[in-house]
């Protein structure tokens, strides 16, 4: 029988052979379990700061672009805002402009007048009688004359800004800027500009644009002016710049005025 014995035995759930000889340990590398308690740890603290601020950066990241956007989208839709309602009081400025008129006739409507009855425009209003208005009440006393007035009013909570106003009166007397009611256009404007196409004047006699003009001067004496370009400037929001907006009324009974 050999010197050298073997006895197996089990420490901590490993196998061990014992030698006769050297009395020592031996442990089969084959049957190792790994040691599980260096994977169990957790993360340092350093790990964790800047796994923290790594999240901290995409979040802000995340919000800048978000808040970007939504600034960018509420902008752009009080923009078109704005565009729509330019674009409706031009449109109606036009129309009403385009259907004016100048009467020679003292009697009108069952009126006395005395002839003064025409058309009167500044840079910045303009009072005129033309064909525009509805009648909304049946059997109401009215036609479809009236006098309309275009003018500006300072905001009460803005001083910087101001009202376009629109004034009809069904009453048509000598007097173009009273009498009737008056509504706001467009609110938030910094400027409008009139300006009167004279057909007649003008070195080259093809006309030119005027700042004023008045059926009752010398030179615009019975007629009125064959167009009118209105300017409305206001701000835009998010942008430094004003923007303006210009539209073109052309009258079409320029040639002198009506008698009946």
């Amino acid at each position: 029988m050999s010197s050298i014995h073997k006895v197996c035995g089990k420490v901590s759930g490993l196998w061990y052979l014992v030698s006769g000889r050297r009395k020592d340990l031996k442990l089969d590398t084959r049957y190792q379990i790994p040691d599980t308690r260096r994977n169990q740890a957790g993360f340092t603290l350093l790990e964790v700061m800047i796994a923290l601020s790594i999240l901290a950066g995409m979040s802000l990241m995340i919000f800048a672009s978000s808040s970007q956007f939504l600034n960018s989208k509420t902008n752009t839709e009080a923009r078109d805002d704005a565009h729509h309602s330019v674009y409706l009081a031009l449109n109606r400025m036009c129309r009403d402009l385009e259907m004016a008129f100048i009467v020679s006739s003292k009697d009108l409507l069952g009126q006395t007048f005395d002839g003064d009855l025409g058309f009167m425009g500044k840079e910045d209003r303009v009072d005129f009688v033309n064909f525009s208005h509805t009648r909304y009440v049946q059997q109401a006393k009215e036609s479809e004359v009236a006098e309309i007035s275009y003018y500006m009013e300072a905001m009460p909570d803005e001083p910087d800004k101001k009202i376009l106003m629109r004034r009809e009166s069904t009453v048509v007397d000598k007097n173009l800027q009273e009498g009737g009611r008056s509504f706001a256009m467009l609110e938030g404007i910094s400027d409008v500009q009139f300006e009167y196409f004279d057909s007649k004047g003008g070195e080259s006699q093809k006309g030119e644009w005027k700042k004023t003009w008045d059926t009752k001067s010398t030179d615009a004496a019975g007629r009125l002016p064959r167009a009118v370009r209105i300017t409305v400037e206001l701000p835009m929001p998010g942008q430094e710049q004003k923007a303006k907006f210009t539209g073109i009324a052309l009258i079409e009974m320029n040639k002198g005025p009506l008698a009946f």
